[in-house]
């Protein structure tokens, strides 16, 4: 009866010993970002991937809405100009009628002079609605503009993690403290389980890359204004600005209110420059350089930018070639949009109109 108590205390101190042993192994994986369970063992930052992937479909959804609903107001728009054009013609016709008639016809006259007020009035109130369908255009693209950056900024940020996973598993698979204490929790919980990167984020990695790949095929559309080129351009990562395309200004320019939205307060410290302008005149300016600049999926960081002298204050933002040197990019004025390619281990790239 002895040896049979014996053997049962045995028991529960090594039942005991082993829980602690699980346990003690256990804190030193977590505590290294690995979960251990009785599935098996896996990077706590594969969940953060999961997470991350899970808002595309919702932003997808809302970058088609909010396009859907800029083209109906940009419609709206261009059939308001092409009534107001029309009203045009017909102030004109008017107009040479009532030049042309017998000036002793008083009641051609009265009536021509009658239509005349309408359409002047028809015209009036035309511009008013333009006024109105201008910024309901202007909410719309700022809203499209904003749900296309919300769907790449998730690209970007769900690459970075991912990129931080697959670095992990290899750094920590070849760490011996992670070793010992995967080691220890085998032992302790009878398993044989190995860290490596599980079927779960593979899957997950497939979904990126398809993510990654509308991103990609997404043409970087651009607005066109007369001769002039816009693209809306992110700028330190939270400065969302639009700006005019110009392949031919060797720097991003910013105008002083610009350059003070973005945080940039020249001091005589930053050099001094001259720049060029396309009509021959020169302005002053100071060398800066912002944190980051970013047009679609393609971010640049210490760009060098001229921030204008007090005098620019009609000047635009100008995004020339410190940024767009860094890829081999394409201007496509008829399609309205830009296409850059980032080359692999060069520093610069030619670009071409």
């Amino acid at each position: 009866m002895r040896c049979a108590v014996f053997a049962v205390v045995g028991l529960v101190l090594t039942t005991a010993v082993a829980a602690d042993e699980l346990a003690e192994a256990r804190g030193a994986l977590e505590k290294a970002g690995i979960r251990a369970s009785a599935t098996g063992v896996v990077l706590a930052k594969e969940a953060e991937l999961t997470k991350e992937l899970a808002k595309a479909a919702g932003l997808k959804r809302n970058v088609l809405q909010t396009d859907k609903e800029l083209k109906s107001a940009e419609l709206q728009y261009e059939g308001m100009q092409r009534g107001m054009t029309q009203l045009r013609q017909q102030h004109i016709q008017l107009s040479a009628q009532l030049a042309n008639i017998n000036p002793n016809d008083i009641a051609l006259n009265n009536k021509l002079v009658s239509a005349i007020k309408v359409v002047e009035g028809q015209l009036d109130l035309a511009k008013d609605q333009r006024t109105t369908l201008e910024t309901q255009v202007k909410n719309s693209r700022a809203r499209a503009n904003e749900a296309r950056e919300a769907y790449i900024e998730l690209a970007i940020s769900a690459r970075g993690i991912a990129d931080e996973i697959e670095a992990e598993y290899r750094s920590k698979g070849a760490d011996a403290d992670v070793k010992a204490a995967l080691e220890r929790f085998n032992k302790a919980a009878g398993k044989q389980f190995t860290l490596s990167p599980t079927a779960a984020l593979t899957a997950n990695l497939r979904r990126l890359k398809q993510l990654e790949e509308t991103v990609l095929s997404d043409s970087i559309e651009l607005r066109d204004e007369g001769k002039t080129m816009r693209v809306n351009v992110v700028v330190n990562g939270k400065y969302p600005e639009e700006m005019v395309l110009d392949s031919g200004a060797s720097l991003i320019s910013l105008p002083p209110a610009v350059a003070a939205k973005l945080g940039l307060r020249p001091t005589e410290k930053d050099p001094r420059i001259v720049l060029q302008l396309a009509d021959g005149r020169e302005i002053d300016g100071r060398l800066m350089k912002l944190a980051s600049v970013r047009v679609g999926k393609f971010t640049v960081e210490n760009v060098e930018c001229a921030v204008l002298g007090e005098g620019a204050i009609a000047a635009e933002p100008l995004l020339g070639m410190s940024f767009l040197e860094h890829f081999k990019f394409e201007i496509d004025a008829a399609g309205r949009k830009l296409t850059m390619v980032k080359v692999a281990g060069t520093e610069g790239a030619v670009g071409k109109k």
